[in-house]
């Protein structure tokens, strides 16, 4: 029961239940989470100003422009690297083209992050920041890299570092670039992500960066997850492969925001 305690966690699971139900009502919301009907509804409220559901009548109903597009949870990060292998390699290998020698990159753990990591030997002199110790040990096989490690409470299903002290240590960078994965482009709710912890770290490494870039396979477009990181157009690269949506090659475009499909 303690993780109720927790807003955001309690917003996911109030998701879940919307998305395998169809429907919830607050009555019962309140009684299972052990809440007020008042504080029930202020949670849906929330959900329903970040787009992901409708008020009813004494509940609530996913939204329906989200339909069956709604994640709410991903998988362990061995099964996700197998998944869209190919397309990651190739994701992994373009973006490595929009690199220069000498740049300072910070970058996220993930499963197309962990493909441009094995890819970055091909620069020199490179300084990577990075909050993922599932990345660190590719990353300590480039000879000449200079690596930071933010540092932080270890989130064990992601591999990654969250917390105050991951966000304290990234605030004091400004690197060059920053690459993070997402998992979820949609058009109307801009890049969003299943895990509340990672983004806030997905916010806080985009607001200390020059230039940001954005990795996902085709797979993520047009899904809808319960974190917001960011709108489209606050980022300035977003590399993907040959399958992405025709829609988003013209809407990337209008957003001046570069489109790369390897």
């Amino acid at each position: 029961m303690a993780a109720y305690h927790f807003r955001e966690e309690r917003l996911r699971m109030i998701m879940d239940m919307i998305y395998a139900q169809k429907k919830v009502i607050v009555n019962d919301l309140a009684a299972k989470f052990k809440r007020s009907p008042s504080s029930i509804r202020l949670d849906l409220d929330e959900l329903e100003a970040r787009g992901l559901i409708s008020r009813t009548h004494g509940g609530a109903i996913l939204a329906e422009n989200i339909g069956n597009n709604f994640i709410t949870d991903v998988n362990i990060i061995a099964t996700r690297e197998s998944t869209y292998a190919e397309e990651k390699q190739m994701i992994g290998k373009a973006v490595v083209n929009i690199i220069h020698d000498g740049d300072s990159i910070m970058i996220d753990g993930g499963s197309t992050t962990a493909y441009v990591a094995r890819n970055l030997h091909r620069k020199r002199g490179l300084t990577i920041i990075t909050c993922s110790y599932h990345l660190l040990p590719t990353l300590l096989e480039i000879p000449d890299a200079k690596i930071y490690l933010t540092g932080g409470l270890i989130h064990r299903d992601f591999q990654d570092q969250i917390g105050e002290i991951t966000i304290d240590s990234i605030k004091r960078f400004k690197p060059d670039c920053v690459i993070m994965g997402i998992d979820g482009i949609s058009d109307k709710h801009g890049f969003t992500t299943t895990e509340p912890a990672m983004a806030q770290i997905k916010r806080q490494m985009l607001s200390v960066c020059s230039k940001a870039m954005v990795v996902a396979d085709s797979s993520k477009f047009d899904k809808v997850c319960l974190m917001r990181m960011s709108e489209l157009e606050d980022v300035q690269y977003v590399v993907t492969d040959s399958n992405a949506p025709k829609k988003y090659v013209d809407l990337f475009r209008d957003l001046n925001v570069n489109l790369i499909q390897s």
